[in-house]
């Protein structure tokens, strides 16, 4: 895939998503942040090998948005006329920091990755992929279809199968 398509296709499926996590964090500054970041990720050197690009831009606006507290707090202290920030800089930094699981956490995380791989595992290779790319992708059944080279009721139905299968699943029936 060329570079202007997946940009086009990153803007068109968490431009909105983007901005409301950066409205939430910079305020009236946000579309300034969000375009900053889909900046630096076309100058990645090569922005197609990112793996999870909607994760790389997420990360790359949340680092944005403590910049830009960094950069208000440091004009507010040499221009003394201007107005106090109105925000609490130790509680943005915390709060973005603050994102990162516990390291229990994570390895628990894992367990429950590795078990719930062992019990996709189990299905037929089509069903397992139509899955992936639905519920971890988010793609539609269309999509999926035109991917697999199989309807899009076809994709409905592995779907299906492998949300049935996974509820029968005795870990996965919380």
């Amino acid at each position: 895939m060329n570079i202007d398509r997946l940009l086009d296709k990153l803007f068109r499926r968490h431009n909105q998503e983007l901005l409301h996590f950066a409205s939430q964090r910079a305020g009236t500054a946000a579309e300034d942040v969000v375009q900053e970041a889909y900046a630096r990720f076309l100058q990645h050197p090569d922005p197609a090998s990112i793996e999870n690009p909607r994760a790389f831009l997420f990360r790359t606006t949340s680092n944005l948005t403590v910049d830009y507290h960094r950069r208000r707090v440091l004009e507010a202290r040499y221009q003394p006329d201007a107005a106090a920030p109105d925000f609490d800089f130790e509680m943005a930094v915390a709060d973005v920091a603050g994102n990162d699981p516990l390291p229990e956490t994570q390895a628990s995380q894992h367990q429950e990755l590795a078990a719930l791989r062992a019990v996709l595992d189990e299905l037929p290779e089509l069903t397992r992929h139509a899955f992936m790319l639905n519920r971890i992708e988010g793609l539609s059944h269309a999509e999926i279809g035109a991917r697999l080279g199989i309807s899009a009721r076809s994709s409905e139905r592995y779907v299906g199968i492998a949300l049935r299968h996974l509820l029968t699943h005795a870990s996965f029936d919380d």
